[in-house]
């Protein structure tokens, strides 16, 4: 039940995180937003992300994953409703913030209840049934703006994005149990006055040797995301932009999420047979490589089929590092340290988006852009092979 209902909260992410990326072009169109204005409109979810993952970390470990989990949602919903009301640049910005407050807060929780209710042979797995919700539900939303053949009111996806997740919220409320393991920990570590000792920010994440898991988690995390969210937030205006139609660019988009719903649970369970290491260093190979192609290949079939790979690849490695995260930290400090690698990973997240706004407005063609972004991959992929050589669970209930 847990995983089925992280798995629908993941799905409503998911349709969130590529709803601005599909309304984009015709958001550019009604306000005559230039691609370096636009860049900043999809960045600015990207920040409230990163800050949004930071607090509600903290704070599932001080009061529990599911009370910040259903608060973020609620934070979701309001602005994802509050976007389809905006009227300039400036509304925009500031309410796309606050909707990445409700995403961020939401993400390192959802990662800890999957992680924590999941068998210890299972772990990949279990998260990888959860995650594969987001790229599901972007690929339903990207099916859908196809669908409409150009004649969809932007807002409407918008009105999408906020009306599932209040209609989820009261599911949650009554139907998600709070972490068994975060229960048990946080009773053992409770003095006769009540009053759980929380380890400071500082020694939760660098504490007992953690110094250099954390730094690798946050290089890997951050120039991964600088891939992903280039993917989510750009794909459709770079579509667009090689000569596609706007329900061309939602299929190519709708493609991409599909193969990366598969990746997401074939991965982890490769993984759990004890391959991660191969699954790290060929996931990020191929990431490199189907970017390049994505920009080469001409024609709706083989861009669409290149979406695919690329979507397996990026999106599916980046679940292995979600994967990667949990085991890394006890269970009072988890969702800090799973929190803290999202946050400052977004960091890549938003320097992704603002780059390609930036070379677009330059008049680079979408196969240089997508091209910029393979050195990323490397690094990221480097990072995290480093990390499962170096590693020591720091909790059994996550070996």
């Amino acid at each position: 039940m847990t995983i089925f209902l992280c798995f629908l909260a993941a799905m409503l992410e998911g349709a969130d995180i590529v709803s601005m990326g599909l309304a984009a072009p015709s958001v550019a169109k009604a306000f005559g937003f230039s691609p370096a204005s636009l860049s900043y409109v999809l960045t600015a979810t990207i920040v409230g992300l990163m800050i949004g993952a930071a607090i509600g970390g903290r704070l599932g470990d001080r009061i529990g994953r599911k009370r910040v989990l259903i608060g973020a949602f609620l934070v979701l919903a309001v602005f994802s409703l509050l976007t389809a009301q905006a009227r300039d640049l400036n509304q925009f910005i500031l309410i796309r913030l606050l909707c990445g407050l409700g995403l961020g807060g939401a993400f390192p929780n959802l990662i800890a209840l999957a992680a924590e209710v999941s068998a210890p042979d299972r772990k990949a797995t279990g998260v990888g049934l959860m995650f594969c919700g987001q790229p599901i539900g972007g690929t339903l939303l990207g099916l859908f703006v196809a669908s409409q053949a150009g004649g969809l009111d932007w807002r409407t996806i918008f009105h999408i994005g906020g009306v599932l997740p209040l209609l989820l919220t009261p599911v949650l409320l009554f139907a998600l149990p709070e972490s068994a393991a975060f229960r048990a920990a946080r009773a053992a570590v409770t003095d006769a006055a009540s009053a759980v000792r929380r380890p400071a920010l500082g020694d939760a994440l660098f504490g007992e040797g953690r110094t250099g898991v954390t730094l690798l988690l946050w290089l890997s995390y951050g120039f991964t995301q600088v891939v992903v969210y280039l993917l989510n937030n750009w794909l459709p205006t770079l579509m667009v932009a090689k000569g596609f139609t706007v329900p061309q660019a939602g299929m190519i988009s709708a493609f991409e999420n599909m193969g990366a719903a598969a990746g997401c649970v074939l991965l982890a369970m490769i993984a759990d047979r004890g391959r991660l290491r191969t699954v790290l260093a060929v996931s990020y190979v191929a990431i490199a490589a189907s970017l390049y192609a994505l920009g080469a290949a001409q024609g709706f079939a083989p861009v669409a089929a290149v979406g695919v790979v690329v979507g397996f690849f990026a999106i599916g490695g980046q679940l292995v590092l979600y994967t990667l995260a949990p085991a890394c930290y006890p269970t009072l400090v988890r969702a800090t340290g799973v929190g803290a690698a999202v946050s400052v990973g977004r960091l890549g997240g938003i320097a992704g988006p603002l780059a390609a706004g930036k070379l677009l407005a330059l008049g680079v063609a979408p196969a240089g852009v997508l091209l910029a972004a393979t050195p990323c991959a490397i690094v990221a992929g480097v990072a995290a092979i480093a990390i499962v050589l170096t590693r020591t669970p720091a909790d059994p209930s996550c070996a």
